[in-house]
């Protein structure tokens, strides 16, 4: 069975909505494109622009990796760390750390707060993310209900980890700087699941109706970047269509 039609499939067998985009870097070739212009929640997936934004200004020499933000209460939002408190006073290379590895909202927050929402948006409209926007903070369920959802889509996540694996519209000092904090990623569950060791330059995300999976694959044959944006009912049905995908995509890598 083609990808194509194989997510068709788990669509309609979970549920689900998916968004997809699946590009071998070596030869070229497009593997899956699937709704990949499909504008979906963010979630998560989020994150990296934030942190691409972030080290722009550390580029610019608007402040350094060294530099400690200080953690206000409003900013956190039950999931803080213990060097993530408020009233601490966190080096910006260690929020970032968080932000990605751990997908950290309180670290999210204090950061969002340091750039600004606007920002971000125009980074990311600067490279090319047509379809990604920061509209509100992490867990700020009110602002959702009242319509400020952060979006994104499979063929935005597409463009920025190509832009992040070839450092075209990027500096080497970016990708240079993101690319090992990705590879640190912890959470495994999703397009993952069947082989966490995998290396993997990737970002999750989900909420209660929503699981994603972006990122670059370097396997022994293949390098592929992927974008698997999926949304349900319920979480459950989405990690469930990742977790069937898994197997299938990693048998591409050699």
């Amino acid at each position: 069975m083609l990808l194509h039609e194989f997510i068709c499939h788990l669509e309609e067998k979970h549920g689900c909505t998916a968004g997809c985009a699946l590009w071998d870097a070596k030869s070229g070739e497009t593997l899956l494109s699937h709704r990949e212009e499909t504008v979906f929640k963010s979630a998560s997936l989020i994150k990296t622009p934030i942190m691409l934004c972030a080290l722009e200004d550390v580029e610019k020499g608007l402040i350094s990796l060294e530099t400690r933000i200080s953690v206000q209460p409003g900013q956190c939002v039950g999931d803080e760390a213990p060097v993530i408190q408020n009233g601490t006073d966190v080096p910006l290379c260690v929020l970032l750390e968080y932000m990605i590895t751990e997908s950290n909202n309180s670290a999210t927050n204090v950061l969002i707060d340091m750039l600004g929402m606007d920002k971000v948006n125009v980074f990311s409209r600067r490279i090319g993310l047509e379809d990604t926007v920061l509209r509100r903070h992490m867990l700020d369920y009110e602002a959702a209900r009242s319509g400020r959802e952060n979006h994104t889509s499979a063929k935005d996540m597409r463009r920025l980890y190509t832009m992040l694996l070839t450092g075209e519209g990027l500096t080497p000092f970016m990708c240079e700087t993101a690319l090992p904090i990705l590879l640190r990623q912890k959470d495994k569950e999703l397009l993952m699941d069947a082989n966490p060791a995998q290396k993997a330059a990737h970002k999750t995300g989900g909420l209660s109706d929503i699981a994603h999976d972006a990122g670059i694959l370097f396997g022994e044959k293949r390098t592929l970047v992927f974008a698997v944006l999926a949304t349900a009912p319920d979480e459950r049905q989405c990690v469930a269509l990742h977790q069937e995908l898994s197997p299938h995509v990693m048998a591409l890598l050699g």
